[in-house]
């Protein structure tokens, strides 16, 4: 009866042409911008809860200024124990979990719509914006105008 079964050299060959065809294919079949929308649409909507709730806690507006490229988090000047309602600046950056500044940028190839500063008054309703709906990719963020509830969908 002949021994039957493959050499060490046929097993090592496979597995490299597997290998070089697994790194040549892969990429293609998964594509990492549905990831990189979905996790900004999440971190936008927690930039904008952030907003709202040191809103609420220091009864200061706060202002999240998105662009293209980014966002940025910032209230108004304070003046004694209040807050200046006549600074245009915005120079106060709100700082989280001991960053300098609550700011980050787009992900290539991410596209947020509309862009604009969302103002969330004392009581932690959207004072103004743009728009209640925000749209990155495929994911929506809704703001409640009335509560500053955000959610993503």
């Amino acid at each position: 009866m002949p021994v039957r079964g493959f050499t060490l050299v046929e097993l090592v060959l496979v597995i490299v042409i597997t290998g070089i065809l697994a790194a040549i294919a892969a990429p293609r079949f998964f594509q990492s911008t549905v990831y990189s929308q979905r996790a900004y649409a999440d971190e936008l909507a927690a930039a904008l809860r952030l907003a709202q709730k040191v809103a609420v806690a220091s009864d200061c507006p706060a202002r999240l200024s998105l662009t293209p490229s980014g966002y940025a988090l910032a209230q108004q000047a304070a003046a004694g124990n209040t807050c200046n309602s006549q600074d245009t600046t915005w120079s106060t950056p709100v700082i989280a979990f001991g960053q300098s500044g609550t700011q980050d940028t787009a992900p290539s190839g991410v596209v947020v719509s509309p862009t604009g500063s969302f103002v969330f008054s004392g009581s932690g309703a959207l004072a103004s914006g743009p728009a209640t709906t925000l749209s990155v990719g495929s994911h929506t963020i809704t703001i409640d105008a009335l509560t500053g509830l955000v959610t993503v969908s």
